[in-house]
């Protein structure tokens, strides 16, 4: 059967990359949200939509496995799928491509679908978009977040205006620009982050505080955002040395 998907190129903007000129882990999560925005309101998922249907979708969990991370002003396209929802959760996979095609990242990320009334996930949705999902989608990417318990501070965070979205909490992408900046900079100025997973536990609202830790652990780096002692992300990161 035809996989059924949704494409589109983008281009890694000057202000989303990096000292090396390669685009912000984070930005990569933003590109890819977006690209899952507009694959559901070309199937009529707009806002009006889900405001009729009292639901919106939350991201849960994320992977995400990177051969190359674009650079600065490169164009790529983002080519997403999803599944039909199973145990309340929906996987969608997004692959980025440069222009010949090579892979530049595999993007894992399960979705939710939560009723704006009762603040409960719903397990599956109440109604057919035809043409939207697919019933498997083979690839995945492991989702485990390797902890530690000897953690150390990182400071405290306000989610602040800039950090949150159209829900009013630290937006899903931004907790990685937190996590990155827990980590020690030398660690990004000799190696290359090649994989990460990070796990959304509670949200964080405008104007509230998170106390973030970290830990080096397996071949990378544990951190894990606590608001009011209760984790709101949890985030492994993998490094290894740039190819010279």
């Amino acid at each position: 059967m035809e996989r059924r998907e949704y494409s589109e190129t983008m281009t890694a903007l000057d202000g989303d990359s990096d000292f090396r000129r390669q685009l912000k882990p984070s930005a990569l999560l933003r590109y890819v949200e977006q690209v899952s925005a507009d694959h559901a309101r070309a199937y009529g998922m707009d806002r009006q939509f889900f405001t009729e249907h009292h639901s919106a979708f939350l991201v849960a969990k994320t992977a995400v496995q990177i051969t190359r991370r674009p650079m600065r002003a490169e164009k790529f396209t983002l080519t997403t799928a999803c599944e039909v929802f199973k145990k309340g959760s929906m996987k969608r996979l997004t692959i980025l491509n440069d222009t010949e095609g090579n892979r530049l990242a595999l993007v894992d990320c399960r979705w939710m679908l939560v009723d704006t009334d009762t603040e409960r996930i719903q397990r599956a949705p109440g109604w057919e978009t035809e043409g939207f999902q697919n019933e498997e989608l083979p690839e995945e990417l492991p989702q485990l977040v390797h902890k530690s318990k000897d953690l150390q501070p990182a400071g405290e965070w306000v989610a602040h205006y800039a950090l949150c979205d159209l829900n009013g909490h630290i937006n899903n992408a931004l907790y990685l620009d937190i996590a990155c900046d827990a980590i020690p900079l030398e660690v990004w100025r000799t190696r290359e982050l090649k994989f990460f997973s990070i796990k959304y536990h509670r949200e964080v609202p405008m104007g509230e505080k998170m106390a973030v830790f970290y830990a080096p652990v397996e071949q990378g780096w544990y951190v894990v955002g606590r608001r009011e002692e209760h984790a709101a992300f949890e985030c492994y990161l993998e490094f290894e040395a740039p190819e010279a």
